[in-house]
């Protein structure tokens, strides 16, 4: 039997409907839960596994929904088949709302506080659940992704049995038409999402789904408490890069005016990249401004300061902004800017530089070397340049989601100065 013509003994269109796409969300939602790795590189993928698996849920509503309201067709067997086909039916239900309300529940009591977004635009809220609970529904949430791949197994093959064995018609219950061919096509859809998106998954059959044990990350760095303690440690680390500068080849000898001022130009970009993964993570802060005295010929008398607003650090992600903002990162409630301070600027050839000075963030402040460039004669300049920074040296990022993080930093900046 190819195709089957009654439309009572067919599901109605949408439960059909309902049917095809709730499958094919949990192929691929099933491939991407045992698939992504969990460092900062699948931090894209676990938002769109939780926004799936929110989305399934959802459906699942309406399916049952749809359910009480449109009459099936009656069973197709009876006796312990029948029973079989029914328990499972069953557990396929309890397996769509219980995976993804204990994933919902995993993310609520989950000691990383990472808000959820939906496709990135809509945010979901935590459930008010007591963090104690969290290694119970963790395992839950696993146990029950192996529970729906083996209800899924025995659903398609109880399918597959109707047709070739019993050919009584019941694959084309399910079927848009009532088409066999139409089922099969749908079914070899939701295989094929699954199984390609499994083979594009970072993390493979690897992945571990307790997301509240960090490995590899980094111990936040010692906080000052009081702003004596934090001039202490600017003062030192003042003093060993003036030592170092010390033992460095003389500069020119500072010319007998007074260095010009320079005014730092709209439009510049302060860029920071790290790899992540194996990938890049790249980032900019939209807002940062500073104070520039110097003689590009004789640079040895030059003061740089450069300040930075750290909660205009951006990732393009809004919620990958509100964790750069927490206290796992840059805690910018307590600590909103970052400061350079240069101590020591030297000409290293040709029109490129060298400062030395002290890098302050999070209340921590450590020695800091910038290169930068020079282009441009007389009043207006360009500039460009770079620097490293250890992440771990301030205490930023020391949570699970800086796990596949390299703790060097590279920052770039751009920009015209003006001389005042």
């Amino acid at each position: 039997m190819a195709h089957l013509g009654n439309p009572a003994e067919r599901y109605s269109r949408g439960a059909i409907l309902l049917h095809w796409i709730i499958a094919g969300l949990l192929a691929v939602n099933i491939a991407i839960g045992f698939g992504m790795g969990d460092d900062a590189g699948s931090f894209a993928l676990v938002q769109f596994h939780k926004s799936l698996g929110i989305s399934i849920l959802l459906l699942t509503l309406a399916r049952i929904a749809w359910r009480i309201t449109h009459k099936p067709p009656p069973p197709a067997e009876k006796g312990p088949l029948g029973a079989l086909a029914k328990g499972v039916h069953f557990l396929l239900y309890v397996f769509m709302l219980g995976a993804p309300l204990t994933g919902w529940a995993l993310v609520s009591t989950s000691s990383l506080n990472v808000p959820t977004m939906l496709f990135g635009v809509v945010p979901w809220p935590h459930l008010p659940l007591d963090p104690a609970i969290n290694d119970g529904v963790t395992e839950a949430h696993e146990l029950l992704a192996f529970l729906g791949i083996g209800l899924f197994a025995l659903h398609l093959a109880g399918a597959l049995k109707h047709h070739f064995v019993n050919r009584d018609g019941v694959l084309m219950r399910m079927a848009p038409g009532g088409s066999a061919r139409s089922a099969f096509v749908l079914l070899a859809a939701v295989l094929v999402a699954g199984g390609a998106t499994f083979a594009m998954m970072p993390g493979g059959a690897e992945h571990d789904h307790d997301h509240d044990e960090a490995e590899g990350v980094a111990a936040p760095s010692a906080q000052p408490s009081e702003a004596v303690a934090a001039e202490a440690l600017e003062d030192e680390a003042e003093a060993e890069v003036a030592e170092a500068a010390a033992e460095e080849e003389p500069s020119a000898e500072i010319a007998a005016a007074p260095p010009p001022d320079w005014a730092i130009q709209p439009g510049g970009s302060l860029r920071f990249v790290a790899s992540n993964a194996g990938s890049a993570l790249s980032g900019t802060f939209r807002r940062w401004d500073g104070s520039i005295t110097m003689d590009p010929d004789n640079p040895a008398g030059s003061r740089i300061a450069i300040e930075i607003d750290l909660t205009s650090a951006t990732l393009g992600d809004a919620t990958q902004d509100g964790m750069l903002a927490g206290s796992e990162f840059f805690a910018v409630s307590s600590f909103p800017t970052a400061v350079f301070r240069s101590t020591d600027v030297q000409k290293t050839g040709g029109n490129a530089y060298r400062a030395r000075g002290t890098l302050s963030i999070k209340g921590a402040t450590r020695p800091q070397t910038i290169t930068f460039a020079l282009a441009g004669s007389g009043n207006r300049r360009s500039v460009t340049g770079s620097a490293t920074v250890d992440r771990n040296a301030f205490g930023v990022g020391t949570g699970e989601a800086a796990g596949g993080i390299a703790a060097d930093v590279r920052v770039e900046f751009a920009f015209d100065a003006v001389q005042r």
